[in-house]
């Protein structure tokens, strides 16, 4: 049976069949939102990755430049050239051999150069260039989104504008012809909601290729967990550097605790590793009660209150 639109219908359309043709127009724009931003960052196909290799570009992937500093302390002191001192911090123990990692050099001159605390190497423009430089490597490979996808990635975001506005223009007719706009209010409100987040979420930090290849190479070093307590100097310079790339700081504290503790490099629980990780990783083994409420690390600063929070805090 044909559908005759009232004369007092806005734009002839009734109420209810617009609202049913908004619902399905929102839902495939979000459906084409999502589709098109899981397109810019996926990254060549996870069959054709080769062994990434490199622990800097492997502690970039996994966790970030801060974890590539620790990576490169990890190394250096594997190899002699960097010692703790009492009260924190580290300090040159010789001079840099030519066969260092580019990192490694870096980190090294850094500390050389009187910065004895991980986190003032970090903020070294020296250090900073050459991690820049790795990173580079990285998107070239497609395993992190370069500047220009994560603009683009941005910009997918936008996608559900049209439809936004559509909603608005109906809802003020509606408004001025004094019909009933409850409904769509909700729903253009809901889509706002949506809109704003898109638009303030920005690209992940690895592709999909990037994670892919990241648990390859932690596939590929399941030795080096810090459950295993790797021997230290076992596996040279190397493997120190790329425990610490896969399985953070907790990895250098499970070979050498009395020199990762003196060194302070921040340390916190992590069950995914099988020990420790850094906590400048991420906050994700922070962020769950049954991993803070009963360590002893959470009780410290480090792990305040607020980052071990009940999931209210999220929202949930």
């Amino acid at each position: 049976m044909e559908t005759i639109a009232a004369p007092g219908n806005t734009w002839g359309i009734p109420g209810p069949v617009f609202l049913l043709i908004y619902v399905v127009l929102t839902g495939v724009v979000l459906a084409a939102t999502i589709v098109v931003r899981r397109l810019l960052v996926r990254g060549p196909a996870p069959q054709t990755l080769p062994p990434v290799g490199d622990p800097y570009l492997v502690a970039l992937l996994n966790r970030g430049s801060a974890a590539a500093v620790h990576a490169a302390i990890a190394a250096l002191h594997a190899r002699g050239l960097v010692a703790a001192v009492p009260g924190g911090g580290v300090v040159a123990a010789g001079p840099p051999t030519a066969d260092l990692h580019p990192v490694e050099a870096a980190v090294h001159r850094s500390i050389a150069e009187g910065r004895t605390r991980y986190w003032s190497v970090l903020t070294d423009p020296n250090v900073q260039a050459v991690v820049a430089g790795a990173r580079e490597r990285l998107e070239r490979d497609g395993l992190v989104p370069s500047a220009a996808t994560r603009r683009r990635y941005r910009l997918a975001g936008l996608l559900p504008v049209p439809v936004l506005l559509l909603g608005i223009v109906r809802f003020c007719f509606g408004v001025a012809g004094g019909k009933p706009v409850g409904l769509l209010t909700v729903l253009v409100f809901g889509l706002l909601v949506v809109e704003l987040l898109l638009l303030v979420i920005g690209a992940p930090e690895t592709t999909r290729a990037g994670r892919a290849a990241a648990r390859q190479e932690m596939r590929r070093h399941e030795y080096l967990r810090p459950v295993y307590r790797p021997a230290r100097g076992a596996y040279g310079p190397t493997g120190a550097a790329m425990g610490v790339a896969l399985f953070g700081a907790g990895s250098l504290f499970a070979a050498d605790p009395v020199f990762a503790s003196e060194a302070g490099l921040p340390v916190q629980s992590d069950p995914s590793s099988g020990g420790w990780s850094s906590s400048d990783s991420s906050g994700s083994s922070c962020g769950s009660s049954s991993s803070c409420s009963s360590s002893s690390s959470c009780s410290s600063s480090s792990c305040s209150s607020s980052s071990c929070s009940s999931g209210s805090s999220c929202g949930g």
